[in-house]
């Protein structure tokens, strides 16, 4: 088994370990949910966030003790290895704090010196589904091959967006939809960004775009839209970053970025 597949079960193996923490802790009878804000009012963080980071920085150091850690609550671990784990405890914490089944727990493995993902886990706990890839061989839900639509005229496209934490961008974000809305078929809003990009892979959504995301909202996601046959790219390059991230099948990816970045 080579380095990549072995970090890449091994995040398999971690991510149901924090899902399993995560579903015991809100279930026990004295649990009571304590909520707090980051950068702004929207920007929510529980205590549950920072105990399942913890949790998936421990069982990571325990196997791969040379690794580099990126994680959204707890900064960053610069190991000596080539690999450096990007993580995300619970991607969609609003959701999380209201009971709104769409959240998930997103893990990926990058290389340090390409800064390119190499495999990928979101795990949709409330839904109970694993999505991952691995660079090169494809991208599967529960075990199963998935694949982007192929949908070709954008006006049949369903698009999934977010919204930023920032008040200055979620004023550009909603410029955007009035943009495109009567360009495309529909807009959905799901408030979890790694699930936006599995949805987009297994053909849920046909596209995908926001504004103001960290490495740790996209990267295992990114991957695993392109190993289904999909597109990322971002702003003014190709890659995403927290300027722009847009994601969908080739054919209407052209047209999409466009209509986003007028």
């Amino acid at each position: 088994m080579n380095e990549i597949t072995l970090r890449h079960n091994a995040a398999l193996e971690i991510a149901l370990i924090a899902s399993n923490f995560i579903t015991e802790s809100i279930s026990a009878p004295e649990f009571k949910l304590a909520v707090t804000t980051k950068s702004s009012r929207t920007d929510m963080v529980t205590q549950i966030d920072g105990g399942v980071e913890s949790l998936i920085q421990k069982e990571i150091i325990t196997r791969f003790p040379d690794d580099s850690i990126l994680g959204e609550e707890h900064g960053s671990i610069t190991g000596t290895s080539d690999y450096e784990w990007v993580v995300d405890p619970i991607d969609g914490t609003t959701n999380f704090v209201y009971g709104f089944p769409a959240y998930a727990i997103s893990i990926a493995i990058r290389d340090r010196n390409t800064k390119k993902a190499v495999a990928g886990v979101v795990r949709d706990i409330p839904r109970r589904r694993v999505f991952e890839a691995i660079a090169g061989e494809g991208a599967m839900l529960d075990g199963i091959k998935i694949r982007v639509t192929d949908l070709s005229e954008i006006s049949g496209a369903l698009i999934g967006t977010g919204f930023s934490y920032s008040d200055t961008i979620r004023i550009r974000q909603g410029e955007v939809i009035s943009r495109i809305i009567t360009k495309i078929r529909d807009i959905r809003r799901m408030g979890a960004a790694s699930l936006d990009l599995c949805m987009v892979a297994c053909g849920e959504l046909d596209g995908y775009y926001e504004i103001g995301l960290q490495p740790w909202d996209y990267m295992a996601g990114a991957l695993i839209v392109t190993e289904a046959g999909g597109q990322i790219s971002g702003g003014d390059l190709d890659e995403p970053s927290y300027e722009m991230m847009v994601a969908s099948n080739s054919l209407i990816h052209k047209e999409l970025r466009a209509l986003i970045k007028k």
